[in-house]
């Protein structure tokens, strides 16, 4: 069974979400910036000043799998 992890780097933070579908985890990692900008009273598209919202990286993973370095063995 595939995971799958998706993650934003900012300047100061790291945001990620996890699910069971690339476009789950990516929807979930924007809403976790989404969060963090109401929480920081933020602009809006703050982070699109850093990489732009595509820049959301997307990673799969399989369960019961030993990886290194995010690369399966």
């Amino acid at each position: 069974m595939k995971i799958y992890r998706a993650y934003y780097d900012s300047r100061n933070f790291s945001f990620e979400a996890y699910s069971g579908t690339e476009a789950q985890a990516r929807a979930k990692c924007l809403e976790a910036l989404q969060i963090h900008t109401k929480q920081c009273d933020l602009e809006p598209d703050w982070f699109m000043f850093f990489d732009n919202v595509d820049g959301i990286e997307c990673d799969d993973y399989e369960l019961d799998t030993p990886y290194r370095d995010r690369s399966k063995l």
